[in-house]
């Protein structure tokens, strides 16, 4: 059984702003939150099937992630983890409104026994990332 953690946020910026600036793996370091930071080295644009590494929630190694849809403008998924134990799919979907502005959303869909077993922490950690990450991403692109 898996869960699902949402967050969403209105920006003043088009969905294309937006959708860019989060595919930009290289401007991450500017505006990502602590909590999710990249690590390693950059790989420029993301593209389906790359890889990346980030340090989440300030633990001393880096998380791999691997890109599994970029869809311009409108979605950026990755995921991470170990399938069938402790894995998450990361979905950032942006949806422009009619007033010059994007709703983003960040859709985190968690799977494994261990990410069962650990939900009461999971859960409010995911949620409060997902948020900060929004959160960055529109001091981003007000910057």
């Amino acid at each position: 059984m898996s869960y699902v953690v949402r967050a969403s946020l209105v920006i003043e910026a088009s969905a294309l702003a937006a959708f860019d600036l989060m595919a930009d793996h290289d401007s991450w370091s500017r505006w990502m939150p602590a909590s999710f930071r990249p690590a390693g080295r950059s790989v420029g644009r993301l593209t389906p099937g790359m890889k990346f590494h980030v340090k989440l929630m300030g633990l001393p190694f880096g998380s791999p992630c691997k890109v599994t849809v970029v869809k311009s403008p409108t979605e950026i998924t990755w995921c991470g983890g170990a399938k069938g134990i402790f894995f998450a799919e990361h979905r950032f979907l942006f949806e422009a409104r009619g007033d010059d502005s994007v709703e983003v959303q960040s859709v985190e869909t968690w799977h494994g026994p261990l990410a069962r077993l650990f939900r009461f922490a999971v859960e409010p950690g995911a949620r409060k990332v997902g948020a900060a990450q929004l959160a960055g991403l529109a001091s981003g692109l007000r910057a």
